[in-house]
């Protein structure tokens, strides 16, 4: 086994991915700003290209507010097909370079070159053939490079599009150190306020305290593993059977619901059938998992969850999660409900992964 320390463990994130997968199919779209997704008053920005990135326009944006923004937007019907074509083109190159291959997403992948010999063995010479492949393929990917996954990640979005960063063993503490903590990836806006409040910004704030001063703000388990996290410690290896995670299904309305009884028909009505049917088993009690999930976005595209613990599925959890998530709303009416399921995993006793919000 390779010492954490000899690991070279990098993290390729390809570029605007269905925008680039766009532009290939239709080359027209190179030098206009345009958006896949739906360009309608319900309609979400799903990715934008880094024209359409310069007025402000977002992933998770309306389509409405993207139009706003940037006027002379165009707006593409996403062809998951074609992206799934491409990422296994992707996973087809990278194949070839090393075996140890973890897809984060249809986007992302791990690649552990620890043991790789060619380039002489050289990590930054790998992920710049790599690119090099890719760029001929008619897309582009940046690359984060370090000894551990969470840092590499992190590293490779420092030099987007089409660039890469490494992060040698000798500079994780450093590069750590200056890192805002909303960067930590599994930080998200709650836990972040709650760490602020406690007057904790960057790593170097985390990597200065005893480790029970942060279980005392966030948990004995969260607090554990961000404490390791901003001190370099990541054991976790590149798993090449990673396993789904999670099942989930959602809806956006054509207009937005503000009567709790509207969301409980569409959950009983087409959420749960729809969820069902992706399980594993067919009947709702044959399926072991370890969270049931619900969630809510608002008319101010801001959004909810609400997790509770569960061995198996039971769909009258799902309705009392619905309950407790309305409450949040207040005055804003309702755009979108989620419902899912989190499965076990295997190697969840060897892996420190932050579920802080």
């Amino acid at each position: 086994m390779v010492h954490t320390t000899e690991r070279k463990i990098a993290l390729l994130d390809l570029d605007a991915f269905f925008a680039a997968v766009e532009v290939k199919k239709d080359p027209a779209l190179k030098n206009v700003p345009f958006a896949v997704g739906g360009g309608g008053e319900r309609g979400v920005v799903a990715t934008c290209n880094y024209i359409a990135r310069q007025f402000g326009v977002r992933s998770a944006m309306s389509g409405y507010q993207a139009k706003r923004l940037c006027p002379n937007l165009i707006f593409v019907k996403p062809d998951m097909p074609s992206y799934k074509t491409m990422s296994k083109q992707v996973l087809n190159i990278i194949s070839r370079y090393t075996p140890i291959i973890e897809p984060a997403s249809i986007d992302e992948f791990y690649l552990d070159l620890s043991n790789v010999r060619l380039h002489h063995g050289s990590a930054t010479l790998i992920m710049e053939a790599i690119r090099a492949e890719l760029r001929a393929l008619g897309i582009s990917g940046s690359a984060g490079i370090s000894n551990q996954k969470m840092v590499a990640k992190i590293a490779s979005d420092e030099n987007k599009p089409d660039g890469q960063c490494v992060i040698p063993p000798h500079q994780v503490l450093s590069f750590i150190a200056r890192l805002p903590l909303g960067r930590i990836p599994g930080i998200g806006p709650k836990s972040k306020e709650r760490l602020a409040h406690a007057g904790f910004y960057t790593g170097a704030d985390i990597q200065g305290i005893d480790v029970t001063k942060l279980q005392q703000v966030i948990g004995e388990s969260s607090g554990f593993v961000l404490h390791q996290r901003c001190h370099g410690i990541d054991l976790r290896p590149v798993n090449t059977n990673r396993i789904r995670k999670q099942i989930s299904v959602e809806d956006t309305f054509p207009r937005d619901i503000n009567q709790r009884r509207e969301g409980e028909h569409i959950l009983t009505n087409q959420l749960l059938p729809a969820l069902r049917k992706r399980l594993p088993s067919t009947h709702w009690q044959d399926t072991r998992i370890r969270t049931q999930t619900v969630k809510l976005r608002f008319s101010d595209f801001q959004q909810t969850t609400v997790s509770r613990a569960a061995n198996k599925v039971s769909p009258s959890l799902f309705y009392q999660l619905l309950e407790e998530a309305w409450l949040r709303k207040g005055e804003r009416s309702v755009r979108l409900i989620g419902v899912g399921v989190t499965l076990p995993d295997p190697n969840e006793n060897r892996q420190l992964e932050l579920d802080l919000d």
